[in-house]
This record gives structure tokens, C-alpha cells and sequence, in this order.
């Protein structure tokens, strides 16, 4: 896999699997291996070097490898980890968790990708240096000796390189491919035959500039760019692994962010301004422009890691980052950057500002028309919002009425709360159990707390005092601070006026006056029973004023008990739960109330996502109303805190005066320290991006990594002078594109004028001698079909749509839908981004699945018929093959062409018709239903919804939300949850005659009470019927009568009981008599459940007449799917 990865991957690319190695092996190897096995080690162990590659490689003193690449089984560290052998198991101290270890499996067995050069100590990360940081130039435009050849100062800057090697470039392209090429750049879809015909017709000196006018002023220019800037923003319309019991899987937003972003591009928005949308849209767009909000989908669409913040927002670090910055910062997330100038606490100071923010649903439209679809959702969608709303407090006024009976509890648990597991590791199953983010809550209120606060400064007092002396320094300062007899205090040398004088609530003093507190535990507990004591105080308060009828009281009469009171009733105490998006506040609840309110909240969404009339919304971030400073996670773990961090940007690009975020979370500020001309990473990151997608390759070929591992730039003038024009000419992006698509270096040909010359000096054409001919992406190439076939939709803009399980469906392919869990195949074959991250660029690879897909798939086969039949008015063969050349190349096909093209249509034979779908298929349903005891009969069948390739199921996840346990594979199954849903698999009779029936039941666990099996005839009814418990039955049932549809139902249910109902049984019907003679070879006589399993029979496409096969030949070729 490894040597098949290096093969695609151009020199230089981004590896993604350093990606995996930093993100999964790194941290394991600094937390358990290096202390023992590393350069830094005092005292080395078995002489094996863990923190090189070299070291890995080579072994220890056993002379064995301890990595071998390719081979997890043949390395020893696999040995050493698994704890198998009990001479060899490291770490020592215990066993790695299983995540990690299965990690370190999966990483060797992709060939140990290891970006670490050898180099056992590498600088601080502060110490060093990168090109791309320093400021951007604003060079001269060199002077060259062939000043004819320039048209773009671009040119100047190539040519220049050209000159310097010895090297001329290659003359223009002709006419055709200049605009089939600068079509498809920009707009990404073929010019149409008319198109190219006014093209070639135009001999005016500007006739190729007012091509590229008008395809920068297409509608179709921003969904061409639109989806290059979507790989940069990890697109996709579902949020990736979810749990499928109370969270829906799509996003509300997606398709909304993605119009937006085409929307954007075809309005030539600011480069700058689009990044700070995209940011903090929430604090930019107004009212007038509410719709700019969509923009935050940047942020908010990347996966949800099952809702762990910590992942989410490690995503959006990332992307953030590598998106318009080209700096790998998500690695310094467990140690300071390997590589870079990033330290680990860079990498927190950016983690603080995406933790003060959190999540909100808003809705986009105003004014909208109230059509009866509209009417409809509004109504759906209220009721589910006012129902979630009013559980939600029902659950927030029970949670905070219990964590005041709790406080005790509470306020001891605070003095250890940083030993407690966060809270995406931690599950409430029961209401009552003590909850870590609601200790984390008390510790930040008591924090908070001045030291004279009049309730909680003694408790601060109490606190700062060392564990080891505690009782002593406790008794003098209960002395000092609460006297059995009041005197005067008068402040002692060294005092402050607030240790001696500051009030105190006289409650807390009697607290502690008669009796000092032995340890911060007591400290605690008293606190606890004194506001238990509060609590009952004011409940009994309020009864008595309903009791007597009398308005109810605001607060309790004695002012100092009042203010113990606002310590659990206060708005902002630690016991209520704040208003927010269930997203950010299901970890205050137990997980049987998460699942409640997860579940009302997916029917809010998916109201949004499937009701016709529902209104755009988008998914913002915006600032939390208490910001903090984030803490390091030591080695990455939440668990272990380390110091404080400022929320503020990276000190490579803030120069010495860098100071912290002053304004809420810090987003606004770090998006305008991004979106800004004296940052010298983002203008330069943007200009390779969009070289990168005219040529091929960017003047830096590391897109997304502009760090010490990348390459240098291939013309550094020219990339600091785009990057000054760009930022000069105000950040547009049409105008970025016109002088490059303008220039001579865009309009040479693929074919040089000396290819010797230029092979030898630049095999890999980085100076530009030629233009690169590239292949269409996938996009493109559907795009491109579509448009042959005259059957591509050009709408514009809406939901997405699936044209994968919908083949009909023509909408261009930005518009497919996009779901990160189970991306079909053919996105994958055809080297579609993995939407689960950033992806820097699109890789090219050749396999034998693109060829299949295309040759054998019923998408070509039905676009190469629409295309021959497109074509079917032709006057003659000969024009027809002519009509297709131009449809299919934009050209007219030489007088061999049409030759051949006629020669190759009279030559198909013709074609037999599909073969029908064998009997034995066709016959078995499987589904489920009820049994009705007074009738014997079903009295339901309902397909089971969903087939796996495997299994037919309630639906892509197992247990199914709504259908449960239903399932049923070839040989095996399991009834559904209750008795209404028994599993079925249905026979129907294609004959008229006499069946058996034979095959065995198996039930195979002591567990559970068992299932119940019936075979259910339509006709007769109950066939026969067993009970079975760790057991099995063999069925032999002869000579039933049938005619053609008569239903044979194998049920089985869960017995009244749902524990371990999976069961055994392939149902066999046979014939009841034997063939007769003149029977033919297509008479069946048996029915096999297990053979004949399948998903459900899809008719085979009708075969390709020869016109058809002709247009198929035409799309299949390279021609066609390269752009010259």
C-alpha cells in the first residue's frame, strides 16, 4: 500500500498518511516508548531508539526490527504491546489501550509512513525559520530577451526561468483547445459546438479575452471554483458516524453553505471578506445581509466525532489553518511542532478561541411566500420546537433541583475536579451520579471569587493553605479572622486591609468560629450542609406563602441568608443550566435524558431536512457569554491540564508586540489577523491554490503545508508578485484568474517544440516550457457526459441531490450528495476527496475500477444511448459521426475518423436481449410483520428497507432506530423488537402444483428465553410452528398445494422476549415431483433460501445498438477525458 501511495502522490505532495502518523503514533510514542527509547533518555533501554525512523527500523540489541513496514505480524513492537509474549511487553508498567494499539497495527500496515528525517534532537520549534512567513515582496518584473512573447507580467517571471535553463516555451495552443481548456478551468463544464464555432469564427485581436469574459461572468464559474474551495473546506452533507438513536445524521446547513460559497465567487466577494465570513460571519453580517451567516458553514460542517469537542475542535483548527494558511499546526496538539515554529501552546492559544464559541441553529429567510408546503413546515416545525423547548426546561429545573440537593457533594468533589475524566469521556447513566461538568462549573464560579467576597473568601483562604500543615494554619487563621469575642481587627505588619476588614457573611463566620476546619474536605462540607440548611430555608419559605395564599416571595427577608441563596438560585449558579444548543449542553445531563432531548432535536432537524417547504438555515458559531483562557493538554489529553494560555494568533506571524484577543472569544480578531495584506501566508496560499487549479501543480506543490517540509516555491518573485497584485487589486479572484488565464504561459500548447531539450533540463516541466494536459476530475468527467448526452441540468443552486442511488438524476455533480459515512465508490475510484478532512488537492490515479466503471456501468451506457439518439436526425451516417465529433471533442473529425466510425457501426452484430432474472431469485421476499392468532395468518408484510450486500435490515445502521433488531442474511436472522415485528422471509409460487418444505432451525444460546418459528402459508395457514430455546428442529413438511402467487412465510419472533434471539434456518422448497421428461433446462425444481439470497433483482439496461456502442467508444476515450 505504501509503495502504491508514493506511486500517485506527485514529488513533493502531501503524504496524508504523516497525517495519520502525527495524529495517532507520535503522541503514543512521546507519552509511553520515548522516556526509555530515545535520544533524550538517561538511560537508553535494549538500544532501541524509538524516535527516529531509522531507529524503528532498525531494532534494538536483538539485532530484530522493531518496525517492519508493511508487516505488523514480522514486528516486534506488535509483539512487544499485544503483552502475548510474558518476556517482551512494553510499555512495562501496563498494557497500551486497545485504540492505541490497533492504531500502531494499522499504521505498519500501511508501510509505517514516518515523516522523521533521523535527526534524533531537532530545535526548538521557536528557533526556526520559514520562507512563507517572511513579508511579501512586491519584486520587478524581470526583463527577458524575447519581450514579443509577453502578454501578463506572469510571463516576464516565467520566461525569465525559461531563458535561465536554456529553455523556450512551447508555441500557443490552436484556437479549439484554448477553449475547450479555459471552458473547463473555468467553469468546468465542455463548450458547446456553437460556442467553439463563434470562437474560431472570431479573428478579432481581443477574441480570446472576451471568451474568458464571459465564462468569468457564467453563473458556472462559481460551482467550478466553488467546489475547489469546498475540498479546502472538508464538504459534505452528513456529519459522519453518529449515534443513530438520537442525533440525525444530515446537516441542516450544508447545502445552504455550499450555495453560498458558488454565490460568493460568482460575485467576485473579496477574497478577505470571504475568509472573515466564513470566521465570524456572526459578528460581521447584519441584518440586511443575514444570509451571509451561511458562511460560518466553514466551521460548522466538518465531522462531529460523536459530539467530543475536543476532536471538533482540532478539525477546525485544522482546517482553518491548512485552508488559508498552509501551516500544519493541528501537530503541535500533543507536543510542540516537529518541524515548524509552532509550539504546543500556539496550538491552545487557537483551541481557547473555538472553545469560547458555541453552536446555534438560525434561520436564513425573511419574508418568505407562505405557499401550503411552507404552511405545512411551519407548522411541523413549531410544535417540534415549543415540544423540545418545554421538555428541555421540564429537564433543566429537575437537573437543577437535584444538583441543589447535591451541593455537598458538589463542593467536595471540587477539590479534586481536575482529576476527574472530561466529559467526553465520561457517561450519566444515573440522574443522581456526580457529573464533571457540573464540578468543573463550581470550580470556575469559585475561581471567579474575589478573596473578600463575603461568602466564598474564607473558603479561598482555606484553600490557599498547604495540605501537609492545613490544621495548624487553618487554627491560627480561624483565630485571627472569626474570634469567639468580637473585637476590633487591627491590620498586622504585612496584612492587607482586605485579609483583616472585608466582610464577612455572618453565616459563614459561625461556620467556622467555634471550631476550626481539619481539612479542606470539612472546609467543604460545612459550606454543603450550610446552603442544604439555605435551601430548606427558602422551599419551606415558599410553601408557606401558598399555603396562606400570599404573593410569592422573591428572596429570603434576612439579608445575609439571601446571599446564600443566590448561590443556588442566582441565574448564573452553578446548578442551572444555560441556555444554549443541545449540542454544547447534553453533558449536563444523564444519558437517558441526553437521549430524550436528542431525539426531539433530530425530529427539529430533520423537519428542516426533508419537509419541500422548510426555509434555508445555517449553523453559526458565536461567542460564549463567560470566556476563559484555555489550559494545554498535556501530551493531548484533557485529562492532564497544564499551564494557561492566552487566546491569541501564532507567534510566527505576530511578530514580538503579539498580544492577546481582547474582544470575546477572540474570533473576530483572529480572523481579521488571517483575512489581512500584512499576513504574509494568506494572499500567497490563495494564488498557489488557484495556479494549482489552471496548471495542475501550484508554484509551491504542497498546497496546504507552505512549512519547512515543503519544497521551496518554483518561481518565488512570481508567487510574492501574484500574492502583492492580488491583495493590490483588492482581493478578487476574477482578477486573479484574468491575468493568469490571459497570459502566453497559459496558452501554450501540451506539446512542446523541442521535447528533448526540455525532458533532459526539466523532466517535470516545474519551469512551464509547456502547458500540463490534465485529466478531468470526477466532476468533470460526469459533467462532461452529461453534457454529451444533452441531458445535463444547469440549475443552479438547492438541496442535494442523490444521483447515485437516483442514476437519473442530471444536476452537475457539485450538486450530488455527499454523505462522509458511506461515500459511494465511485467517488472513490475516481479520487474524490475524503470529505472527513481538508483535503490540500485532488491525487490522479489509474486502476482497473475506472475502466470498469466506465466500460461496464449503466451511467455511461445510458448517456452513450441519449447521445447516439441525441444524434439520430442526422441526414447520413457521415454527419451523424460528424455531429457526435463536435458534441463529444468540440471538432470536426478528419475524413480516417469517419471512415473508421461508419466501418466500426456496420460491424456490431446485433445484439440478443438481456437475460431474465433467474425464477429462483425472483421468488424470495424478505420483510416483516404481525402474526394474527385467530386467523392463522400474517396480517402484514413490509419489506425490510435496506440492503447491505450482506443483509436485508431496517436501514444503513444496525440496530435500526425505528426497525430495531430486523435483519436477515442468507442463513441467519433476528426478529425485530416486539411480536408486531416478526421477521419474514417470503417465498412466492411461480408454480402451479405440490411443494416440500425441509431445512433445520437452530436457536444457539442459553440465553434469553428463546424465539418463535412458524411457516405460514396465505392459502392454508399455519404449517407448522415451534418453540425453541438453545435448540433445534428440523422441518419436513410435504405435499402442500400451490399456485402462482400463493405466499410461503418463514417467521420467527422473539417469544415474548427480546434477549439473544439470533437464529439459524435456510428454508428449502422443492418440488413435490420429480421433472418430467420434456422438461427444459430452464424447469426449476428447487428453491434454495441461502442460494438464492440477493438484494433486490435490478433489470438489466437494454444492450447498446451499434450507434449506441459507437458514442460509447467516443466517451471512453482520452481525448475526451483529458483536458490538452
Amino acid at each position: 500500500m505504501a509503495a502504491a501511495l508514493s506511486a500517485i502522490l506527485p514529488s513533493g505532495a502531501e503524504d496524508p498518511s504523516f497525517d495519520y502518523f502525527e495524529q495517532h503514533i507520535r503522541p503514543v510514542l512521546i507519552e509511553h516508548c520515548y522516556t526509555c527509547h530515545s535520544a533524550e533518555s538517561e538511560s537508553l533501554k535494549a538500544g532501541l531508539l524509538l524516535d527516529t525512523r531509522e531507529g524503528a527500523l532498525k531494532g534494538g540489541d536483538s539485532g530484530k526490527a522493531a518496525v517492519v513496514p508493511g508487516a505488523p505480524e514480522q514486528s516486534r513492537i506488535i509483539e512487544a504491546i499485544r503483552y502475548q509474549n510474558p518476556d517482551l511487553q512494553m510499555p512495562p508498567k501496563q498494557k497500551l489501550d486497545d485504540a492505541a494499539i490497533e492504531a500502531i497495527i494499522t499504521w505498519i500496515a500501511m508501510g509505517a509512513p514516518d515523516p522523521r528525517d533521523g535527526q534524533a534532537l531537532a530545535p526548538k520549534p521557536q528557533s526556526r525559520k520559514l520562507w512563507a512567513t517572511e513579508p511579501v515582496a512586491d519584486p520587478p518584473v524581470p526583463a527577458v530577451n524575447d519581450a514579443s512573447w509577453i502578454k501578463t507580467p506572469v510571463d516576464a517571471f516565467v520566461l525569465s526561468k525559461l531563458e535561465a535553463a536554456g529553455l523556450a516555451p512551447a508555441p500557443p495552443a490552436d484556437k479549439r483547445t484554448l477553449i475547450r481548456r479555459a471552458t473547463y478551468d473555468l467553469t468546468g463544464l465542455p463548450p458547446t459546438p456553437e460556442e467553439v464555432d463563434a470562437f474560431l469564427a472570431d479573428d478579432s485581436l481581443d477574441a480570446y479575452s472576451k471568451v474568458v469574459e464571459r465564462l468569468l461572468a457564467s453563473p458556472h464559474y462559481g460551482e467550478r471554483w466553488g467546489r475547489h474551495w469546498l475540498d479546502v473546506a472538508r464538504y459534505a452533507d452528513t456529519k459522519g458516524y453518529v449515534y443513530g438513536d438520537r442525533e440525525e445524521a444530515r446537516f441542516v446547513h450544508s447545502h445552504v453553505y455550499r450555495d453560498w460559497v458558488v454565490r460568493a465567487l460568482n460575485n467576485d466577494m473579496p477574497y478577505d471578506k470571504f475568509l472573515l465570513l466564513q470566521i465570524a460571519g456572526d459578528q460581521i453580517a447584519g441584518e440586511a445581509d443575514k444570509e451571509d451567516l451561511a458562511a460560518m458553514g466553514f466551521l460548522t460542517l466538518g465531522r462531529r466525532f460523536l459530539g467530543v469537542m475536543h476532536d471538533i475542535i482540532d478539525d477546525r483548527i485544522d482546517t482553518l489553518m491548512r485552508g488559508t494558511q498552509a501551516l500544519t499546526v493541528a501537530c503541535a496538539r500533543c507536543h510542540d511542532h516537529k518541524f515548524d515554529p509552532i509550539p504546543t501552546e500556539d496550538y491552545y492559544a487557537l483551541y481557547g478561541v473555538f472553545a469560547g464559541s458555541s453552536e446555534r441553529t438560525v434561520e436564513l429567510a425573511s419574508n418568505v411566500e407562505e405557499t401550503d408546503s411552507f404552511k405545512a413546515y411551519r407548522e411541523q416545525h413549531d410544535a417540534r420546537v415549543a415540544e423540545f423547548n418545554k421538555k428541555f426546561e421540564e429537564k433543566a429545573d429537575e437537573l437543577s433541583t437535584r444538583l441543589r440537593g447535591q451541593i455537598k457533594e458538589y463542593l467536595v468533589a471540587v477539590l479534586d475536579a481536575d482529576t476527574l475524566p472530561t466529559e467526553d469521556f465520561y457517561e450519566i447513566r444515573q440522574a443522581n451520579e456526580l457529573n464533571p461538568t457540573i464540578v468543573r462549573k463550581w470550580q470556575a464560579f469559585l475561581l471567579k471569587r474575589a478573596k473578600d467576597d463575603p461568602v466564598f473568601g474564607p473558603w479561598l483562604s482555606y484553600a490557599a493553605m498547604p495540605a501537609d500543615a492545613f490544621a495548624d494554619a487553618a487554627a491560627k487563621y480561624t483565630a485571627e479572622r472569626f474570634p469567639k469575642e468580637e473585637k476590633k481587627e487591627e491590620k498586622k505588619e504585612g496584612e492587607t486591609e482586605a485579609a483583616t476588614s472585608a466582610p464577612v457573611n455572618a453565616r459563614i463566620a459561625d461556620l467556622f468560629r467555634e471550631k476550626p476546619p481539619a481539612s479542606m474536605k470539612e472546609v467543604a462540607e460545612r459550606y454543603g450542609d450550610l446552603l442544604l440548611q439555605i435551601r430548606d430555608t427558602w422551599r419551606d419559605t415558599l410553601e408557606q406563602a401558598s399555603v396562606k395564599a400570599q404573593p410569592m416571595p422573591t428572596g429570603l427577608a434576612n439579608t445575609e441568608d439571601e446571599a446564600l441563596r443566590q448561590v443556588l438560585y442566582a441565574p448564573d449558579a452553578p446548578v442551572t443550566v444555560p441556555a444554549g444548543a443541545i449540542v454544547d449542553l447534553e453533558w449536563y445531563f444523564d444519558e437517558p435524558t441526553r437521549v430524550e432531548l436528542g431525539k426531539m432535536q433530530r425530529l427539529i432537524d430533520q423537519s428542516i431536512v426533508e419537509q419541500s417547504g422548510s426555509t434555508p438555515h445555517a449553523v453559526i458559531l458565536e461567542d460564549r457569554a463567560e470566556q476563559k483562557n484555555p489550559r494545554v493538554f498535556k501530551r493531548g489529553n484533557p485529562a492532564n491540564r497544564g499551564d494557561e494560555v492566552p487566546r491569541q494568533y501564532l507567534a510566527v506571524l505576530s511578530g514580538p508586540d503579539r498580544q492577546p484577543f481582547q474582544t470575546g472569544s477572540g474570533r473576530l480578531e483572529l480572523a481579521r489577523a488571517i483575512a489581512s495584506d500584512k499576513n504574509p501566508l494568506t494572499a500567497r496560499v490563495m494564488v498557489n491554490r488557484m495556479w494549482l487549479g489552471h496548471f495542475g501543480q501550484g508554484l509551491v506543490r504542497t498546497p496546504s503545508d507552505f512549512g519547512s517540509r515543503s519544497e521551496l516555491p518554483s518561481h518565488p518573485e512570481l508567487l510574492d508578485w501574484l500574492a502583492s497584485h492580488f491583495m493590490r487589486e483588492g482581493w478578487s479572484m476574477k482578477k486573479m484568474h484574468r491575468i493568469i488565464v490571459l497570459s502566453n504561459t497559459y496558452q501554450q500548447s501540451s506539446t512542446p517544440a523541442s521535447e528533448s531539450a526540455g525532458t533532459g533540463a526539466d523532466p517535470e516541466n516545474r519551469l512551464l516550457w509547456h502547458f500540463n494536459r490534465q485529466r478531468l476530475d470526477f466532476e468533470g468527467m460526469r459533467d462532461f457526459v452529461l453534457a454529451a448526452s444533452g441531458r445535463l441540468d444547469l440549475a443552479i443552486g438547492g438541496r442535494a441531490d442523490d444521483f447515485v442511488k437516483n442514476p437519473e438524476n442530471a444536476r452537475r455533480t457539485i450538486y450530488g450528495y455527499v454523505d462522509r459515512q458511506f461515500l459511494p465508490g465511485v467517488f472513490r475510484v475516481f479520487d474524490f476527496p475524503n470529505p472527513d478532512m481538508h483535503s490540500p488537492q485532488r491525487f490522479d490515479t489509474t486502476v482497473p475500477q475506472q475502466s470498469l466503471f466506465l466500460m461496464n456501468g449503466r451511467f455511461l451506457m445510458e448517456q452513450a444511448r441519449c447521445l447516439a439518439n441525441r444524434t439520430g436526425t442526422a441526414s447520413a451516417d457521415d454527419a451523424r459521426i460528424r455531429d457526435m465529433y463536435r458534441i463529444v471533442y468540440q471538432r470536426d473529425p478528419t475524413d480516417t475518423e469517419v471512415q473508421r466510425g461508419l466501418a466500426f457501426v456496420a460491424s456490431v452484430p446485433p445484439v440478443p436481449p438481456p437475460a431474465p432474472i433467474p425464477q429462483t431469485v425472483t421468488a424470495w421476499k424478505y420483510g416483516y410483520g404481525a402474526f394474527d392468532a385467530e386467523t392463522q395468518r400474517m396480517k402484514s408484510f413490509e419489506p425490510l428497507p435496506h440492503f447491505t450486500g450482506h443483509a436485508w435490515q431496517g436501514g444503513t445502521a444496525y440496530p435500526d432506530d425505528k426497525l430495531g433488531w430486523l435483519k436477515l442474511t442468507a442463513d441467519t436472522g433476528h426478529p425485530g423488537n416486539d411480536m408486531d415485528h416478526a421477521v419474514i422471509r417470503r417465498w412466492i409460487s411461480p408454480i402451479s402444483g405440490a411443494v416440500n418444505i425441509s431445512g433445520k432451525i437452530k436457536h444457539e444460546t442459553s440465553l434469553g428465553n428463546g424465539i418463535g418459528a412458524r411457516v405460514v402459508s396465505g392459502k392454508h395457514g399455519v404449517l407448522g410452528e415451534w418453540k425453541l430455546h438453545n435448540s433445534e428442529v428440523a422441518v419436513d413438511l410435504k405435499g402442500i398445494a400451490v399456485e402462482p402467487d400463493d405466499t410461503l412465510d418463514f417467521v420467527v419472533d422473539i417469544a415474548d422476549q427480546l434477549n439473544s434471539d439470533d437464529f439459524r434456518w435456510t428454508p428449502i422448497v422443492t418440488r413435490s415431483s420429480p421433472a418430467p421428461a420434456e422438461a427444459g433446462a430452464d424447469y426449476v425444481t428447487e428453491w434454495n433460501a441461502a442460494k438464492d439470497f440477493a438484494g433486490e433483482p435490478e433489470a438489466l439496461p437494454d444492450p447498446l445498438p451499434a450507434w449506441g456502442q459507437y458514442a460509447q467508444v467516443l466517451l471512453l476515450s482520452n481525448e475526451f477525458a483529458f483536458i490538452d
